[in-house]
């Protein structure tokens, strides 16, 4: 009878252990192909990275952190042109569409977004901001991705 239960523990040990890493695989290759996606953005290899948080695909995912997701900013060391933001989408095969012109307004004061870009390739949704610190001073920028729904 002990040898049964040992057999039958030994069995369910290696089919949970199994499942674990096919599961967690499985969760691997969908934040790879999301941070393989997000590569496409031709960002410069002048702007500093200044912050990159990525979200890894989970069994268990909620709305307020959905997953996989990734958010980079960078310092751009200078103020953008509408060509260096086109440049960026130029190899990517759909379309980011602006909220606006990517331009400060006069009356703004302080730190401000200045456009929002946003498109999806069927698969994520991606999210491009344009941050002004001030007038004349050098921009920085946001990339966030996600799964679409």
């Amino acid at each position: 009878m002990k040898r049964i239960v040992g057999i039958v523990l030994a069995a369910v040990l290696v089919v949970g252990l199994g499942a674990f890493f096919v599961i967690r695989s499985a969760e691997n290759k969908v934040t790879d192909d999301m941070l393989s996606r997000a590569g496409r953005f031709a960002i410069p290899s002048d702007w500093k990275l200044t912050d990159e948080t990525v979200r890894p695909e989970r069994f268990m995912c909620i709305s307020t952190n959905p997953c996989p997701s990734l958010s980079r900013r960078w310092d751009t060391g200078k103020e953008l042109t509408d060509d260096d933001i086109k440049a960026v989408f130029s190899g990517l095969g759909f379309e980011m569409k602006s909220d606006g012109p990517c331009r400060r307004q006069s009356n703004v004061i302080g730190s401000s977004p200045i456009c929002v870009l946003s498109g999806s390739d069927g698969e994520f949704e991606y999210s491009f901001t344009v941050f002004s610190p001030a007038p004349g001073a050098p921009q920085r920028v946001a990339l966030a991705a996600e799964q679409a729904p």
